[in-house]
């Protein structure tokens, strides 16, 4: 999983819940980085804040992964309830695993 903020409390939180439910985590402090890290390791979701979405879609068009999702980060996403169950609703319309 990709996470993309330039808040470093929020990202910290949003990827130490990541790590703690075992996903591999990458970190990204821009929109240009994330789109950097996206092209390397095709990242299977995005969490992103809602000021660089748009960018990252467009940046997912031109790379051909317009199938990978993205959860917006917002004050509440960031707390480990709020974003699992946004993972698991991902999950579940992908056919994925449960978390």
């Amino acid at each position: 999983m990709l996470v993309a903020d330039d808040d470093v409390n929020t990202s910290g939180r949003c990827e130490a819940i990541l790590a703690g439910l075992r996903f591999a985590v990458a970190p990204a402090r821009s929109a240009d980085e994330a789109l950097r890290v996206m092209q390397a390791l095709k990242p299977n979701l995005i969490v992103a804040h809602l000021k660089d979405e748009a960018r990252l879609r467009a940046g997912m068009a031109q790379e051909s992964m317009t199938d990978v999702p993205i959860i917006t980060v917002t004050p509440e996403i960031s707390e480990p309830t709020v974003l699992i169950e946004a993972i698991r609703r991902v999950l579940r319309l992908r056919g994925g695993p449960g978390v």
